[in-house]
């Protein structure tokens, strides 16, 4: 049984209630993470189901520190929980790392299109530097009607786009 189609609607759906709504809604989740493993148990049986309930924690792994540090939001960990579920252990690395990819140059280029570019680009690589040499902390100082929202559910459902597609078909 392909993954794809599930991931496909998943994605669709999370993306345009974040787009729209700025949030993606918990029963969306909680029906993703539901229908995730069950598409694993299908498929897959005792191990489907297990690699099912891995990639959901992994999915959760992943996004858990940045969570914290206020980086994504809870829709975000939550939609990567489901997606793991349906993606499984083995396929959600490379589909989040693609997905990471995505978002950061997503990012890149909306701070070169925002007013202020190179203040935030000077302000990214002060980032940079504080976090290389482990002193790096969350500003304060940052307004919250400057900072940019980015819904993180379109770039990784690029990842898990791709890579349910390259399992699909080959």
């Amino acid at each position: 049984m392909s993954i794809l189609l599930p991931i496909v609607l998943f994605c669709a759906s999370g993306v345009a209630a974040d787009v729209r709504f700025g949030r993606i809604p918990n029963f969306l989740n909680a029906g993703g993470l539901l229908c995730g493993l069950t598409v694993s148990c299908v498929s897959g049986g005792g191990r489907g189901l297990a690699s099912g309930l891995l990639g959901a924690t992994l999915g959760l792994a992943i996004l858990l520190a940045p969570f914290l540090l206020h980086m994504v939001g809870g829709g975000d960990v939550k939609f990567l929980v489901a997606a793991g579920a349906m993606m499984g252990w083995r396929l959600l690395p490379p589909a989040f790392l693609l997905g990471a990819v995505a978002g950061g140059a997503l990012a890149f280029f909306a701070l070169l299109r925002g007013r202020h570019s190179r203040q935030s680009l000077e302000s990214v690589w002060r980032a940079l530097i504080l976090l290389e040499a482990g002193a790096w902390r969350p500003s304060a100082k940052t307004p919250v009607g400057n900072r940019v929202r980015m819904p993180y559910s379109l770039p990784l459902s690029v990842g898990l786009i791709v890579v349910a597609s390259f399992h699909a078909f080959i």
